[in-house]
């Protein structure tokens, strides 16, 4: 072996092969130098360079990108390897990008601005469906308020009704006073009755009483329709009236109604209300078995116990009146 080291040795240093082995040598060494430069920039600068394919015309020839466009270079050894175009600042965004990126912000601040806005509504939406389902914060009413109602007058009225004693007694009338006498009262009662109540006259001037039994009138007050035909009397504050009554035993009792004021009031409808449902059913049931509901001459108003003339003007104004006198009359039936 060591023969042939030493043989190949001699031949090594042979003149003859000296240039071979310089050439060899040479040609080592580059090789080493070539795989340490080229491992070194291949990995500090990464080729990113793509070939573009050139693009044929009609006519046939190629045309490729680069002498469309502007050259632009990225190295980083600098503008030695740079031979066309002008150089480009690598932190300036290029044309296509910038107008891309525009174009994106633009419709990303568009999105967001519809996505608040949508959540905003959501939530004006949600907030109002939580604000009207609550039971502790009702909403705010928006209609006006209502108006008070207009105060109605109610009239009020006192008599004095009762028994009085026979002609030569020496007895004194007993009356009963009635201070607020209810509408349709039966006077002296619901089984005996001679008169009913109806109402006052418009503005409180008189009261009116229909005759529903069989008596002699004696006094001042005026007969509805006639003196000759007399179903109601009426009289004014002061005034005073005898009913003559006959007994089935034939015995004569005589009865007498004074009329002491008719005073009137502001009140409520709820007041009036009641004046109403305070009616006398047992003398309504008397006025509609006899026939007497309708009053001759007279007409109800809108106001609760009012009655106003409506046949007669001159009776109205009281310039001509029958009235019962101490003669007397019968009312009949119809």
């Amino acid at each position: 072996m060591t023969e042939f080291l030493s043989s190949v040795k001699a031949d090594l240093l042979d003149r003859r092969l000296l240039p071979l082995v310089a050439l060899v040598v040479v040609v080592l060494v580059a090789a080493v130098a070539y795989a340490v430069l080229a491992g070194g920039s291949g990995a500090s600068t990464p080729t990113a360079a793509v070939p573009t394919p050139p693009v044929t015309t009609p006519s046939g020839l190629s045309i490729s990108h680069a002498s469309q466009e502007t050259a632009v270079a990225e190295v980083t050894s600098g503008a030695s390897t740079q031979h066309r175009g002008v150089s480009h600042d690598p932190f300036t965004p290029l044309a296509g990008a910038s107008e891309k990126t525009s174009s994106t912000s633009t419709t990303s601040t568009a999105s967001t601005t519809g996505a608040a806005s949508g959540s905003t509504a959501a939530s004006e939406t949600s907030s109002s469906s939580s604000s009207s389902g609550s039971a502790s914060e009702p909403a705010p009413s928006t209609s006006k308020p209502s108006t008070p109602a207009k105060p109605k007058t109610v009239y009020h009225v006192a008599i004095l009704f009762g028994e009085v004693p026979a002609a030569g007694s020496t007895q004194t009338a007993q009356l009963t006073p009635y201070e607020n006498l209810k509408l349709l009262t039966p006077l002296p009662s619901a089984k005996q009755a001679l008169i009913v109540f109806r109402g006052v006259t418009a503005g409180g001037k008189s009261a009116t009483f229909t005759l529903v039994g069989e008596a002699i009138l004696h006094g001042v007050a005026a007969c509805l329709p006639s003196a000759s035909q007399c179903e109601a009397i009426d009289l004014h504050s002061g005034q005073s009236e005898q009913l003559e009554y006959l007994t089935s035993a034939g015995q004569s009792i005589t009865y007498e109604l004074t009329l002491v004021s008719v005073t009137s009031t502001k009140a409520s409808g709820a007041d009036v209300h009641n004046v109403l449902r305070g009616e006398s059913k047992a003398g309504r049931e008397l006025l509609r078995h006899d026939g007497l509901v309708a009053i001759p001459d007279l007409h109800f108003s809108s106001q609760a116990g009012v009655l106003v003339f409506a046949g007669h003007a001159a009776f109205a104004h009281g310039a001509s009146r029958g009235h019962a006198h101490a003669a007397g009359r019968s009312r009949h039936r119809r």
